[in-house]
């Protein structure tokens, strides 16, 4: 059924709103200012195009307020994927495919849409119809894989849950290009009764998918966030561990779920009870089994609780943790550890205020994903969706069409793009450079397959640390670069393979025949993203050297190793 039809069944109508209730001994966060355009410099976050772009309605409506049949065009709840493939002449494209629902915030048959953008989101093209809830993640195994969002008992123990794939990454996000099947979730309380998938899944090294779910207990009809695993590729999932129980009045659900730079699992979660929703987190060391005491989430040192719903993670290619999340408003915070012990620069990012309460306007469900190294897009919605109200008509408490919002009452999907402070000046662009030939390449790192096009020499700078964007050997391997003239180098970034100890050595040369003593040593250590070093040494000629690993892809052989990544800083 067209959305419009869809929606076409309710009627508008305002309910008045409840104010949130302070607790006692808490306190509530501020938020900081809101320019409106450009975000406030900063030591983390420094810059992003001057305003939001829409991504739908498309093209952006010329009119600021839309009629009341466009208001039935609903648009929210945003999801975003950043997918490595190659274009038609075989150049590194970074593609975007953002998904949104197209339906009223009730418990319904969902239905979406999707967008995409092969220019590192600055456009996007129109929307069409796809049965994807959540943006799909990348496998190991080349596939992409998406989960639906309702979890549907089937028994003691036991739930389905829709679970979509594609072949690759090329593949359309229309219906035709992607496989559906029910997963069996399996779970040790008999008595659980179904809940939510949050967030996209993860993958870790070893090919097990985990993702989180917002669990309904039998027993006390309350919801904690519980993480499931597969090893099967997506066909069973078995619950994992549980992050955090109900506590007293207060209640966990949506859990954003990410692997840090230092291999850890970090949980960033909503917690309810009475309004307003608040932020916290927990850790795991052991691949999601067990989960450290919840805490509340702290930004720049503060003593108070940060107000929010659904969390979003992203590890950075340049290994800066960033949280997304919103109500009121929309927001990025950074780790500069990338680990999330410490949140920095909590930065407002999108606000569509009425004037009469601060959570109006957009839900505050939003996506994020790289599209470079140090660069990231946003992806959010500009009202929230209406819910339904017990005797069947809209409910639009959260939006309401008084003409009062400063971007308008559409249902709407925009988009930011913001860069990330590098960890220093003089960052050479060794893409650039080598496709102007002032930059070539020698080495024996050059294992490629059909399946795998953004393997090769090439991938060790495409801004990229996803696993196959690599250069890869079958066994130890050495990686020369020839720069156009000497630089003084002062800082090297380098992911070697992820999610798997290795280690390498990076020397510099002046004549590129007498390396000396290696200006880096790298041992026995797992990447996730870049590490830095700094270095002091000047010449036109560095060489790193990888060291084999075991455990290596099938496809590959029994050794292997991989400079996945590779930054380089000097004048």
């Amino acid at each position: 059924m067209p959305r419009a039809a869809l929606a076409a069944v309710f009627l508008a109508a305002g309910l008045p709103a409840a104010h949130g209730v302070t607790h006692a001994g808490e306190t509530f966060c501020r938020l900081p200012e809101f320019t409106g355009k450009s975000v406030p410099e900063g030591p983390y976050l420094i810059d992003t195009d001057v305003s939001p772009r829409w991504i739908y309605p498309y093209p952006t409506p010329a009119e600021r307020e839309p009629s009341s049949e466009q208001r039935l065009d609903f648009a929210g709840f945003p999801s975003v994927a950043a997918l490595d493939t190659v274009g038609r002449d075989g150049a590194p494209v970074r593609k975007l495919l953002v998904t949104y629902a197209t339906n009223v915030d009730k418990v319904v048959t969902l239905s979406s849409e999707s967008a995409t953008s092969d220019d590192g989101g600055v456009t996007f093209g129109p929307s069409n119809p796809t049965p994807l809830r959540e943006a799909p993640i990348e496998l190991r195994d080349g596939r992409l894989l998406a989960l639906e969002y309702y979890l549907r008992r089937s028994g003691p123990g036991t739930a389905k849950l829709g679970v979509l794939s594609a072949a690759s990454a090329s593949a359309s996000a229309r219906d035709e290009s992607w496989v559906r099947w029910d997963a069996t979730v399996s779970s040790p309380d008999a008595a659980a009764s179904g809940g939510a998938a949050h967030g996209l899944p993860i993958q870790l090294a070893d090919g097990t998918i985990l993702f989180t779910a917002y669990i309904r207990q039998g027993d006390t009809e309350s919801y904690q966030p519980e993480v499931f695993a597969s090893d099967d590729g997506g066909r069973t999932f078995a619950r994992r561990g549980v992050i955090a129980p109900p506590q007293g009045p207060f209640v966990y659900n949506e859990a954003a779920l990410a692997q840090t730079l230092d291999g850890s699992l970090l949980a960033v979660l909503r917690r309810d009870g009475e309004p307003p929703s608040t932020l916290h987190q927990s850790r795991s060391s052991d691949g999601g089994r067990t989960w450290s005491p919840v805490r509340p989430l702290r930004i720049d040192g503060q003593d108070c609780l940060v107000r929010g719903v659904a969390p979003r993670l992203l590890l950075m290619p340049d290994g800066v943790l960033v949280l997304s999340a919103g109500r009121p408003h929309n927001w990025l915070a950074i780790a500069p550890d990338g680990i999330g012990e410490e949140w920095r620069q909590q930065t407002v990012t999108y606000r569509n205020s009425d004037g009469v309460r601060d959570v109006h306007g957009s839900s505050g469900y939003t996506a994020v994903a790289a599209v470079g190294p140090h660069r990231l897009i946003q992806v959010f919605d500009n009202c929230k969706l209406p819910g339904v109200r017990p005797d069947g008509l809209l409910n639009e408490t959260a939006c309401p069409a008084h003409g009062k919002f400063e971007n308008g009452g559409w249902y709407a999907i925009k988009r930011r793009l913001f860069t990330v402070t590098p960890p220093g000046p003089d960052l050479l662009d060794l893409a650039a450079l080598y496709r102007r030939g002032a930059l070539t390449v020698e080495t024996d790192l050059r294992w490629t397959r059909p399946g795998r096009p953004r393997t090769g020499p090439a991938a060790a700078f495409d801004g990229s640390t996803d696993y196959w964007s690599s250069a890869v050997a079958a066994g130890p391997g050495r990686y020369v670069l020839h720069l156009d003239r000497p630089y003084a180098i002062n800082r090297i970034g380098l992911s070697l393979r992820p999610g798997y100890p290795a280690g390498a050595r990076v020397y510099v040369s002046a004549d590129g025949r007498s390396w000396g003593e290696p200006v880096v040593t790298v041992e026995d250590r797992t990447d996730y993203a870049m590490r830095y070093h700094t270095v002091a040494r000047t010449g036109p000629h560095v060489m790193i050297v990888t060291e084999p690993t075991d455990d290596c892809d099938a496809e590959i052989g029994d050794s292997c190793s991989m400079l996945n990544e590779l930054e380089l800083y000097g004048r």
